[in-house]
């Protein structure tokens, strides 16, 4: 596949399953995309082991190919490029062969030549196994593009910043607190949950890029709400309502690995996941 050439500016944004690319991230990528900036979502695998809301929505045969229309409708919704999608089975990346794990996504690192790789933090936010995976594959696909050897004949790419998602622990527990209040479940990540107490989530001082989200919330709503198998009536999120969800999204938070922040650093540091680089031309 060509590298696409309309924009030089790009961000790749390198998540495990259809609707991650909502939790944290949906906000500063769709002001990414009012700027110029080409943004890609890479799916590792197609959601098909997720919930169905509706079971005039999809099977557990058709789910899969229920969620990656899903996440294509969310993706056009948020001005982003159509998804890439691996096709991996959902629940299966920590046992997947680990070097063509890497090898895939560093192929999409040197075609698509982004300045900016986004993907989750090191606990996969609540050690979802699949994310952890993803993490790992994610940071050492960076490296390995950067590298000028590659049994593909694609040149060499070196990214210029690399985030991970932050889910900071106070806006958890703020959130938690409204659903209590509220009368609704607090937020339970179920089976694929392996941390918890301290582990989970992002500690707040950890936090080096905090985005200012809040004008682009109906925009971001519409495209949760895309997600129509995962987010119907049963999601405590869904039912708290647009004017509750709003506080909660105020911010899109995130951990900037590299460039690492300076030592005795005020943290956050930026309000802009593009802060530091050069402007898409035509927004000059």
């Amino acid at each position: 596949m060509p590298v696409p050439d309309q924009f030089p500016a790009r961000l790749l944004a390198v998540f495990a399953h259809p609707d991650d690319e909502q939790w944290g991230t949906a906000g500063a990528l769709a002001l990414c995309a009012d700027r110029g900036i080409e943004i890609y979502v890479l799916s590792a695998t197609s959601g098909d082991k997720g919930e169905i809301s509706d079971p005039a929505l999809a099977t557990p045969e058709t789910l899969g190919a229920v969620r990656e229309e899903e996440l294509r409708t969310a993706c056009a919704l948020l001005g982003f490029q159509p998804p890439i999608l691996l096709h991996y089975g959902d629940g299966t990346l920590a046992n997947v062969d680990h070097k063509e794990l890497v090898g895939r996504i560093e192929c999409e690192i040197r075609r698509l030549r982004p300045q900016v790789v986004l993907t989750f933090d090191a606990n996969g936010g609540y050690g979802h196994l699949d994310h952890i995976a993803i993490h790992q594959a994610t940071l050492a696909a960076s490296e390995r593009a950067a590298a000028s050897q590659d049994s593909t004949d694609l040149p060499p790419h070196a990214v210029a910043k690399l985030y991970a998602t932050s889910y900071p622990r106070s806006q958890l527990a703020r959130v938690n607190a409204d659903l209590a209040r509220l009368g609704l479940p607090t937020i339970d990540f179920g089976s694929v949950q392996t941390v918890f107490g301290d582990d989970l989530a992002t500690a707040d001082d950890a936090v080096t890029t905090a985005v200012p989200i809040d004008h682009v919330f109906p925009r971001r709503w519409e495209s949760l709400l895309a997600h129509r198998t995962q987010y119907g009536t049963f999601s405590p999120f869904v039912a708290a309502g647009p004017e509750v969800a709003r506080t909660w999204l105020t911010h899109d938070c995130f951990r900037r690995i590299s460039p690492a922040p300076a030592l005795g650093a005020v943290l956050p540091d930026e309000d802009d996941l593009w802060a530091g680089l050069p402007e898409p031309e035509w927004a000059l």
